[in-house]
């Protein structure tokens, strides 16, 4: 398993790349994301790599950022998701524009992607959201519900971890936990102020 790739851009194409790493020349698959963010050919470059094995097939996916990688690992898992259909997801918005739309069991975003019909979106978000929780919740699965203070400053940094600013996540959090004493977990905060912040 090859994890990360160190070296020279020598070459792109539409959706690759040949990684130059000590004279060996890596072909990785890369995302339309990735490739806009890409360096020119010649200048230095590092990659997350997943290495796909099959019978019939041999290939290396690449990330410029670890969260993405993880997320593609993810989306394997998921049943008729493969590594062209995740890269796919990846490529149609930030990681964390896509976790929002899995927690707020949203698959429109998802249903636009070609390739990826109404019915696998689904799919991807009804699998997807419990792992996802116990990713982002894990407190709450494993040590019961943690403090009313504690869960609302965790549900704020999982709000803005998902893209909302810092005034927007406290404000839809206090608004939540007002609503019900304070007595919320991280993860019924957070389900509750996405529905919040949505129609907002």
């Amino acid at each position: 398993m090859i994890a990360s790739l160190e070296g020279i851009l020598t070459q792109r194409s539409a959706d690759s790349l040949i990684l130059d790493v000590h004279g060996v020349g890596y072909l990785v698959t890369v995302g339309s994301r990735t490739m806009t963010e890409l360096p020119r050919a010649g200048e230095r470059l590092r990659l997350f790599t997943y290495t796909y094995v099959r019978e019939d097939a041999l290939g290396l996916f690449g990330f410029l950022r670890q969260d993405e990688l993880t997320f593609f690992r993810l989306l394997l898992s998921v049943k008729g998701i493969g590594p062209k259909a995740a890269l796919a997801i990846l490529s149609r918005a930030e990681v964390r524009v896509i976790k929002r739309a899995v927690l707020k069991e949203d698959a429109a975003l998802l249903a636009t992607i070609p390739g990826i019909g109404p019915k696998t979106a689904a799919r991807v978000v009804l699998e997807l959201k419990g792992k996802l929780r116990d990713e982002m919740f894990p407190e709450d699965s494993a040590a019961g519900v943690p403090e009313p203070t504690d869960a609302m400053a965790e549900a704020v940094h999982v709000l803005t971890g998902l893209g909302y600013t810092p005034l927007e996540a406290k404000e839809a959090v206090r608004r939540v936990a007002r609503g019900n004493g304070g007595g919320h977990s991280v993860e019924q905060l957070v389900t509750v102020a996405l529905k919040g912040l949505d129609r907002g």
